[in-house]
């Protein structure tokens, strides 16, 4: 049972996309609020009220200082061989959250998923309770996680095989620091911690990756430097073993350094491979600073593109919004050339896209970039049509999986420059396997059909609802130790005590673990709470969404009430003084600012209001494609306002041809 926390949401916006996410049509199964909601809500409907309702908290408090953080949206996930229902795994996650944030007296929401191989549940609360205090605990992971502890011992749920808080429990009760001062304590405790997690665990991403059966590009070099590492006599023999073996050092200063093989560049330390990792194991090195500096080489690779036959391409023409070009990227358009950027990383080029030829040029030579080239390339050629990629071998193959994955030889297109081995053809037929798999929705398990989704009416002053805490079931079975998965021994210090406390900390197999049930635990049966004074319930064939082409964020499948709705919204919410062009400027003059100003970093309101204004532009060229005469009227009172000091906020309103 691990509990993460994915974000939090810092506007009405953020808590109504959220809310929508988790309680999707595909993989949510179970869905709880004890916010009022009106009956045959649509799920659109439920994700208004949910950020309506939170929101208003914020705006009626008159008092204290503001808070920006209205939510945070957490996951529990469960193990795949905890053989348990999606009520209990609602129940389970609302015993967690009551023990830890007291789940009753504050708004909440939450879905219980199945869209992966593990059930899990992701769960919004909000940061100020019903009596007006926000949640404010400072390592708050630790007391979560002796919790799951608990709730893993009660419902004989499987255990992650390392948890700190846990470790940390289990050192302080050590007979050898009986007796000890606080400050020898905590030197102990934290020497035996670091000493198990000095390697530091995958993250969020990587584990995701793990889950689903690949490897990362990271985990794949930290496992192929393992080869070298072992057969190194001091950290400059490992130095040298690597940079024989095709590996680049770059030298960050003293002791620091990155290693670099073909497109892909890590930190030593997130590779587990510091100077402090390696004298640790390889013992002290004098000349190590020296090693890298007479190694240092960042290798950098040119010409490598791919290419159109295509005489008189369209360019630049309008792309899928949903797609990775539209949605990672943003670009800055020359006389000859647009330079495409990445978003997290304003600075880091991708590539450089050209008319005449009509070519991609690549400073980026990921798989991610590859796929973003090739798809602006696609945009605007016309099949049949071919194209030649031209580079090393690694940045011709990542153009070649990209290009199989996007199913661009049935659409006409031909890639030319590279021939696949067998072991390519392997490693497309594996992610074509893997992205399947991801897609697939699982069938859920037999079991007793879901409970109707409860929605409560919100009260006029805060209610205490009741929770009913998951009902145990003790196994027939006597309880069996779960297994924990083997920890690799770490080297023991000169210290006594540590060597005693890390002997004691790494055998883990001692202490019993309640084990996963063989059959379901039986359901829960909650206390149902008084229907006139807390919840109604909503059967869940009543929260179908209507019929509707619709799709959020694609304009071109609003209807024009729809179009003229998500206009007129967006433009209340704009600051004049924040535009980036003069007061005389049309919306060509702003979006040509914009784009000038790109490789900027923008952050807090700057950056809301740039990604408002990005929305701004959206919804004006498609009622320009609409009806142009529309459009040129907005134009024009557009600078009207822009140009009238008194004005303080946009009222622009289309009218568009029925």
């Amino acid at each position: 049972m691990i509990r993460e926390k994915l974000s939090t949401q810092k506007s009405k916006s953020a808590i109504y996309k959220t809310a929508k996410y988790f309680n999707k049509e595909e993989g949510c199964i179970l869905f709880e609020s004890n916010i009022y909601m009106p009956l045959n809500a649509s799920k659109k409907d439920i994700a208004k009220a949910i950020s309506k309702s939170i929101e208003s908290d914020v705006t009626d408090n008159k008092k204290g200082r503001k808070h920006s953080v209205r939510t945070q949206h957490d996951v529990v996930s469960f193990h795949t061989n905890d053989n348990i229902t999606p009520e209990q795994a609602r129940d389970i996650a609302k015993e967690l959250y009551e023990a830890t944030h007291k789940l009753s007296n504050r708004k909440y929401a939450l879905g219980v998923h199945i869209d992966t191989n593990e059930v899990h549940v992701h769960i919004v609360w909000s940061i100020k309770d019903f009596d007006g205090n926000c949640y404010n605990v400072g390592n708050d992971y630790r007391k979560i996680e002796r919790e799951c502890d608990k709730l893993e011992n009660k419902y004989g749920l499987m255990k992650p095989e390392n948890r700190i808080a846990t470790d940390i429990d289990r050192l302080e009760k050590h007979p050898d620091l009986k007796g000890k001062s606080e400050a020898v304590k905590k030197r102990a405790i934290a020497n035996a911690i670091n000493k198990k997690y000095s390697e530091k665990l995958p993250s969020s991403n990587e584990r995701m990756l793990e889950v689903r059966g690949i490897i990362s590009n990271k985990e794949e070099m930290k496992a192929d430097l393992k080869v070298f590492l072992q057969q190194s006599s001091s950290p400059s023999d490992f130095i040298n073993k690597i940079t024989d073996n095709g590996y680049n050092i770059i030298h960050n200063g003293q002791s620091s350094f990155s290693v670099q093989h073909e497109d892909q560049i890590f930190k030593a330390s997130e590779l587990g491979l510091s100077y402090k990792t390696l004298k640790a194991k390889l013992g002290e090195d004098t000349g190590f600073e020296q090693t890298l500096k007479n190694k240092h080489n960042v290798k950098e690779y040119e010409g490598c593109s791919i290419a159109s036959t295509e005489a008189e391409p369209d360019y630049m023409k309008k792309i899928k919004p949903n797609s990775v070009l539209a949605t990672k990227f943003k670009f800055i358009q020359h006389s000859d050339k647009v330079e495409y950027f990445y978003n997290s990383v304003s600075s880091k080029k991708s590539f450089e896209y050209y008319k005449d030829p009509s070519k991609v040029s690549f400073s980026d030579l990921s798989r991610q970039s590859a796929k973003a080239g090739i798809q602006r390339l696609v945009a605007d050629a016309k099949p049949p049509q071919s194209f030649t990629v031209n580079g090393p071998n690694f940045f011709k193959k990542n153009i070649w999986l990209e290009f199989q994955l996007m199913g661009l030889e049935n659409k006409g297109f031909k890639l030319e420059g590279y021939k696949p081995t067998p072991a390519d053809l392997e490693e497309l037929k594996k992610i074509q396997e893997q992205y399947a798999s991801m897609n697939k929705k699982p069938e859920p398990k037999p079991q007793p059909a879901p409970e109707a989704p409860t929605v409560a009416v919100e009260p006029p002053k805060p209610v205490e609802p009741v929770i009913a805490p998951p009902v145990q079931t003790t196994p027939a079975k006597p309880v069996e130790p779960t297994k924990q998965v083997e920890q690799e021994q770490v080297a023991a210090t000169n210290d006594d005590l540590i060597d005693e406390l890390m002997s004691e900390f790494e055998t883990p197999n001692h202490i019993p673990a309640a084990q996963a049930p063989k059959e379901v635990i039986e359901p829960s049966k909650s206390t149902e709470p008084v229907v006139d004074d807390l919840c109604t319930p909503i059967a869940p064939e009543l929260l179908t969404e209507p019929e509707s082409d619709k799709v959020e964020g694609n304009y071109s499948t609003y209807s024009n009430d729809e179009l003229v709705d998500a206009f007129e919204s967006i433009q209340k919410k704009l600051k004049k003084p924040l535009f980036t062009g003069s007061s005389k400027s049309d919306i060509a003059g702003h979006r040509y600012m914009d784009r000038q100003n790109l490789i900027y970093e923008r952050t807090g309101e700057v950056k809301r209001q740039y990604d408002l204004r990005q929305d701004f532009y959206k919804v004006f060229d498609e009622i320009k494609e609409r009806d142009p005469a529309a459009a040129k009227q907005l134009e024009q009172a557009f600078k009207a306002q822009m140009a009238n000091k008194r004005a303080v906020t946009f009222d622009l309103k289309p009218q568009l041809k029925k």
